[in-house]
């Protein structure tokens, strides 16, 4: 989504460049875009000069709508995702659960605080992607 949101203003972006530039799988790249695309923030166009273009601005696309979008979600524990009454002989006892739902919970609260747009303020290290993080401003205020 940002590599898109970087490059789309000289039409629509190619998902082997995204793959090059973000050295991500080409394969992995298209089912994320295809899945992007069923969710309605990113468009496609097929044929030559084709490719792929956020549906709407970046200012309007929050990140936990693009985590959601993708298939992913932040639960920290397959119980959190999944209900285990069932499997799970502490599901009713359990002391960790409640952390866990906080964890994820405030993790969502967080992305749904800050834009896309807000990512491609974030300067780029040598024109490729690194792994280093910087954390975003909070919009909460002070703690």
């Amino acid at each position: 989504m940002i590599d898109i949101a970087r490059h789309q203003a000289g039409g629509p972006v190619r998902a082997a460049d995204i793959a090059e530039r973000e050295n991500i799988s080409a394969g992995y790249l298209e089912r994320l875009l295809k899945q992007l695309v069923s969710e309605g923030l990113v468009r496609s166009r097929k044929g030559p000069g084709g490719g792929y273009l956020l549906k709407r601005p970046a200012e309007s696309i929050t990140l936990d709508q693009i985590l959601h979008s993708s298939g992913e979600d932040l639960a920290p524990v397959p119980c959190e995702r999944q209900d285990c009454e069932q499997e799970c002989k502490l599901y009713h006892t359990c002391s960790a659960r409640e952390v866990w739902a906080g964890m994820r919970e405030a993790a969502e609260q967080y992305l749904g605080r800050h834009r896309l747009s807000e990512l491609l303020e974030i300067p780029r290290a040598g024109g490729k992607t690194t792994n280093g993080l910087r954390p975003l401003r909070s919009t909460a205020g002070s703690h």
